[in-house]
């Protein structure tokens, strides 16, 4: 009996932690604002920046609204047992690899606003704070 309650003390420890490196959208943005902060980017690469953000927000809101109402009845028909899930879960794989595409063009056309020294120094954090994932 001992035994069982070390077990299940440990696991719960375990979950615990492990919860605690899931990182959520908001997180992740203010670690990219703590990182651009640093590269004491000028007024114009600021701006630059925030058209490059706003024009692909813009582009590219009715997939994202899109993909968020499918992911959203993915999920209700998968809670539900529903056969018809997985069709749905088919229709989701595309838009997501149209997504990965978007943020990788946006992350290049981010990084084309950086001096190389800037960019040097944020490789260098990126490589310091490797991403933790539970």
């Amino acid at each position: 009996m001992k035994k069982l309650v070390i077990a299940l003390t440990i696991a719960a420890t375990a979950i615990t932690a492990s919860a605690g490196q899931h990182r959520t959208p908001r997180a992740a943005r203010g670690e990219h604002r703590r990182a651009f902060a640093a590269l004491g980017l000028s007024d114009a690469q600021k701006q630059q920046i925030r058209d490059i953000q706003r024009a692909d927000r813009e582009s590219n809101q009715q997939l994202y609204a899109d993909f968020r109402t499918k992911l959203r009845q993915f999920r209700q028909l998968k809670r539900a047992g529903d056969p018809a899930a997985d069709s749905l879960k088919a229709e989701l794989q595309p838009m997501r690899e149209q997504m990965q595409a978007l943020r990788k063009a946006r992350h290049q056309a981010v990084m084309g606003v950086l001096t190389p020294e800037q960019r040097q120094q944020l490789e260098q954090r990126r490589a310091e704070h490797p991403r933790r994932r539970g």
